[in-house]
C-alpha cells in the first residue's frame, strides 16, 4: 500500500527552484517514496523523532531530501530539498 507524499512550504520553493532534468530527476526520487519511503540508502536523521535523508545526485551536485514519516497515516511529509552544504542540516 503506497504513502501519501505532501511537501512543506520550503519544499515547494526550492523544488520550484530546479530546472529542466534537475527538477524531474528530483520530482522521481520523491514520488518514489511514495513506494517505498525507506529507500536503500536512506538514513534515519540521528536526534530526530522521525526525520530520515535521502541521498540525490544530479549532475554531479550532492542533494539531499529531508522528510518525515508518519507510518499510522501512511505519509511523507517532505520538508527541505536542498544542496549539500555544512547547513543542510541546521535547524531540523
Amino acid at each position: 500500500m503506497a504513502y501519501g507524499v505532501e511537501l512543506s512550504p520550503a519544499a515547494q520553493r526550492q523544488l520550484g527552484r530546479l530546472r529542466g532534468t534537475d527538477y524531474f530527476a528530483m520530482r522521481g526520487v520523491i514520488l518514489d517514496l511514495a513506494v517505498n519511503p525507506r529507500p536503500a540508502g536512506s538514513t534515519k536523521l540521528v536526534g530526530t523523532r522521525n526525520t530520515w535523508r535521502v541521498r540525490v545526485r544530479i549532475d554531479g551536485e550532492a542533494w539531499r531530501v529531508i522528510y518525515e514519516i508518519d507510518d499510522a497515516q501512511r505519509l511523507v511529509v517532505i520538508t527541505r530539498v536542498v544542496r549539500r552544504d555544512e547547513g543542510t542540516y541546521r535547524g531540523l
